[in-house]
């Protein structure tokens, strides 16, 4: 008798073949979709500019609270390296903090306020990619990733059926990275 394959488990055998891929592993480029072998450019297109708006989350996340700057950058690493498979051109990775000008609170730095929201309450997840609204606590700003992360993850996982092969594939790696970096910003920030 075949087990029954639910969501869950598919997702957590995509998770295992997922994490060498988005670690650097030697098959995180060659899994790409070129735009000259994607029946469906636009969808690419799309799937791309979605990770690209991840990265700027990241990019607003980590501006605001240095202090998760480590524990971000793999995250954010491989939120671009998904940019590039599909097709995309992934933002520079920004340059470090200036080491020794915070007070350890993560919020520290003259451009955190900026970035932070003016009424200091949490940014939505479903806020349409913008890196500017941070929430008010480092706990809430890794929530705030962790919803979009799970949000695009859980679109990509519903969409790759009728994705064409390769694609389809593509989504589900991406999709199951995704669902791994919920995981691990799911972890409190002092942690």
């Amino acid at each position: 008798m075949i087990p029954k394959l639910t969501r869950r488990s598919a997702v957590a055998m995509a998770t295992v073949g997922v994490v060498a891929g988005c670690s650097g592993g030697r098959g995180s480029a060659s899994t790409a979709v070129r735009a000259d072998d994607a029946p469906d450019a636009a969808r690419q297109a799309r799937e791309a500019r979605d990770s690209t708006a991840l990265v700027a989350r990241y990019d607003a996340v980590i501006a605001a609270y240095p202090t998760l700057a480590a524990r971000l950058a793999p995250l954010r690493a491989d939120t671009a390296a998904h940019v590039r498979a599909f097709g995309g051109r992934a933002p520079a990775a920004p340059s470090s903090p200036a080491s020794g000008n915070g007070n350890g609170n993560g919020n520290s730095n003259s451009n955190s306020n900026s970035n932070s929201n003016s009424t200091g309450s949490p940014a939505t997840p479903a806020s349409t990619g913008s890196a500017s609204a941070v929430p008010a606590t480092a706990d809430k700003a890794l929530a705030a990733l962790a919803a979009a992360e799970r949000a695009l993850a859980d679109r990509r996982s519903a969409t790759l059926l009728d994705a064409p092969g390769a694609l389809a594939r593509l989504l589900a790696s991406v999709a199951a990275a995704g669902a791994g970096h919920v995981v691990l910003l799911g972890r409190p920030a002092g942690k």
